[in-house]
């Protein structure tokens, strides 16, 4: 449920270049002096209406005020989300998915932080576009902020004879896609940091790594899956507008231009996000080897290590199971002979026993 005074229905009109808002549609239709023109008039000038989280109460009394079919409504009730564009008798729907952060209050350092974390992409949901002759009816969710940034670029606007139903419906799609931008690029900056650092790391930041690479590949998935979808359907909206046919929705042959640029700007994001991947990929494959790298380098040193403290053990091993042997109570070799020459002669033994174990081991590279 919504609050009563929370604004969620709002009305542009092309031709006063007025805003109204309002909490219920009853009420958009009581605040304004006039009603709404007529859906297919010729004559009359392009409107905008957009409803704020729609809930089924909404779209049954906007629909019934419009004559929506009724798989159009269900579509919007249900939250399909599946992208793509249908054509009915008088109008025809663009279903989109759109990112519910993407606002322009998130700085970029805050962009950055949510793609070095899990579930770094925020939550899509569905964006739906009516567009008749004359009007445009959306469908927006809590949490963008398409409506508001399309409505002051209509204000800016040099030229307003060019407004439009296709026109609204091109500038709502050119702001979904231009909204993956900021994460596109803090993706990148990711992707150069993270390739950077594949030779330089030791092997604990490796360790550490590895997660973040993880995390920025499933960053980039998300983002190619909620792109890829939104390229079917501009290419099915271009093939509309080239069909020659009597439907005056599909008439303007300029909306062509507008909407090739935004396939411009979605084959190039495309194509830098597999780009990314690739990076990430290679930098995972390279990180996986550096680990490998140093575990093979790590073994060898332990060899080594192993290798000197088992010459030690062969030379001090026999020496002192000998000594343990005469430490008990046996008759010591020379023990009643005067002088100490059967000592410096054991001592000397000893020695040389050790010397001889020693050149062996250099000679079989154990030292």
């Amino acid at each position: 449920m919504h609050p009563e005074d929370t604004p969620r229905f709002t009305h542009f009109s092309c031709q006063s270049q007025e805003v109204t808002v309002a909490s219920t549609f009853e009420g958009l239709l009581a605040d304004r002096s006039e009603q709404l023109p007529e859906l297919n008039d010729l004559k009359a000038d392009a409107w905008w209406l957009d409803i704020c989280d729609a809930s089924e109460e909404d779209v049954k009394a906007v629909g019934q005020a419009l004559s929506i079919h009724p798989l159009t409504a269900e579509d919007i009730v249900t939250r399909e989300p599946r992208e793509k564009i249908e054509t009915f008798r008088n109008y025809y729907l663009i279903s989109f998915q759109t990112l519910l952060s993407a606002t322009e209050g998130d700085s970029l350092e805050r962009i950055k932080s949510l793609t070095s974390q899990p579930h770094t992409i925020p939550d899509s949901a569905g964006f739906y576009i009516l567009v008749f002759r004359n009007a445009v009816v959306t469908f927006s969710p809590k949490g963008c902020n398409h409506v508001s940034r399309v409505l002051d670029r209509i204000h800016r606007m040099q030229d307003p004879s060019i407004m439009s139903s296709e026109w609204i419906c091109y500038a709502l799609i050119d702001d979904i896609v231009d909204s993956f931008a900021p994460y596109m690029r803090a993706a990148e900056r990711d992707c150069d940091a993270i390739e950077d650092q594949v030779f330089m790391a030791r092997a604990d930041d490796i360790k550490a790594i590895i997660p973040l690479v993880d995390r920025l590949h499933k960053s980039i998935t998300q983002l190619t899956n909620c792109l890829s979808g939104k390229n079917d359907v501009l290419n099915g909206f271009v093939k509309r507008c080239q069909a020659k046919s009597q439907n005056a929705v599909f008439s303007k042959a300029e909306m062509i231009v507008y909407l090739g640029d935004v396939q411009d700007h979605l084959v190039t994001t495309l194509t830098s996000l597999s780009h990314f991947d690739e990076i990430v990929g290679r930098s995972q494959a390279n990180f996986l080897a550096q680990m490998s790298v140093n575990n093979i380098r790590l073994s060898l040193n332990i060899n080594e290590i192993l290798s000197k403290v088992t010459v030690l053990a062969s030379i001090f091993v026999p020496l002192h199971m000998i000594t343990g042997l005469w430490g008990m109570n046996v008759p010591v070799p020379g023990q009643n002979a005067d002088g100490l020459g059967w000592f410096f002669g054991i001592v000397g033994c000893f020695v040389a026993f050790i010397v001889v174990c020693c050149l062996i081991a250099q000679r079989m590279k154990l030292l």
